[in-house]
């Protein structure tokens, strides 16, 4: 041969080998991975990272069409915004977007919003009320 041994393995050892594996369930990934993050101590974290994916969906097309994450520090999410007349709007619905970023949250919730104005501006930007069609 060359030179690569082969280690022979006793009937009884593979028995007990295969057995142990047998009783072994399969875990769902989900519960693996929270582990994971728990025994790494970022799950809170990487539960708060979550919330810029969600944003949009919590404030609807219309919000999310002038507003995105700028990031995440701490337990405080900062919104871009396009537009004073907009920051204003929003300052007003803070308690209830933060009441909704962290429905059906017991790890990784937001605790402040703080809102900033971003440098960019578009139709739909000048105004809450206006839409970028028409007069309206």
């Amino acid at each position: 041969m060359s030179g690569t041994a082969f280690r022979a393995v006793p009937r009884g050892e593979a028995r007990r080998r295969d057995a142990k594996a047998a009783e072994r369930h399969p875990e769902p990934i989900g519960g693996v991975l929270a582990e994971l993050l728990d025994r790494m101590g970022i799950r809170e974290r990487v539960e708060r990272s979550a919330t810029a994916a969600r944003w949009e969906r919590v404030v609807g097309p219309h919000i999310g069409r002038v507003t995105k994450v700028g990031g995440i520090r701490g337990g405080t999410v900062f919104i871009e915004v396009a537009g004073a007349a907009w920051m204003t709007e929003l300052n007003m619905m803070r308690r209830k977007l933060l009441s909704r970023l962290n429905r059906d949250r017991t790890r990784g919730r937001i605790e402040r919003i703080v809102f900033v104005q971003s440098g960019e501006s578009s139709p739909a930007a000048a105004r809450p009320g206006r839409t970028e069609k028409g007069r309206g």
